[in-house]
């Protein structure tokens, strides 16, 4: 790409990442071979040939065993990053929870909120696991902070749920 393209550059280096491909040199990125990752590969060559780019998608076998694990490990890497991240903003949530409990702010715009951000986790989760290929070690750990989370929306919406009623009871003496 020419380098005053940068916007250009921004949106190819955003797709990439997006479709889970990793960087094995100066531009120079892999995906697994599959008919859906040729696909996005003729569509990111699309737009740097209209941007004044070059762009070579080539489809390529490893002559050893180590430049296979190479390559896996760096798919991993990429996702375990991800996944480390993910687990973060489970924490994250998990305080949210606590703190709103501790204040026992149960209403139903907080619970509202609360599954809004779950929702959220619940997208992010499935998109690193569509571009884990190879299984990155913290995908399992990943799961079960994501459970923590929807265990942790339910019991606080019991609790909203139990607010509402109490306040529903009082008001018909």
């Amino acid at each position: 790409m020419p380098k005053e393209q940068s916007r250009v550059r921004v949106s190819v280096w955003r797709k990439l990442k997006k479709s889970g491909a990793v960087n094995i040199g100066q531009s120079m990125w892999v995906l697994p071979n599959a008919e859906n990752h040729l696909e996005a590969f003729n569509e990111i060559a699309q737009e740097i040939t209209e941007n004044n780019g070059s762009v070579y998608i080539a489809n390529a076998d490893f002559m050893g065993k180590e430049g296979s694990d190479d390559i896996v490990a760096a798919f991993n890497r990429a996702r375990e990053i991800e996944y480390l991240e993910f687990i973060d903003k489970c924490e994250d949530y998990f305080l949210e929870i606590e703190k709103e409990t501790k204040k026992k702010n149960f209403t139903f715009a907080e619970m509202e909120e609360n599954e809004e951000e779950y929702d959220k986790l619940v997208d992010w989760l499935r998109k690193i696991c569509r571009r884990d290929f190879f299984g990155a070690p913290s995908k399992e750990q990943s799961e079960e902070a994501l459970q923590k989370c929807k265990q942790l929306l339910n019991g606080f919406a019991d609790k909203v749920f139990q607010a509402s009623d109490n306040e529903d009871y009082g008001k018909d003496k």
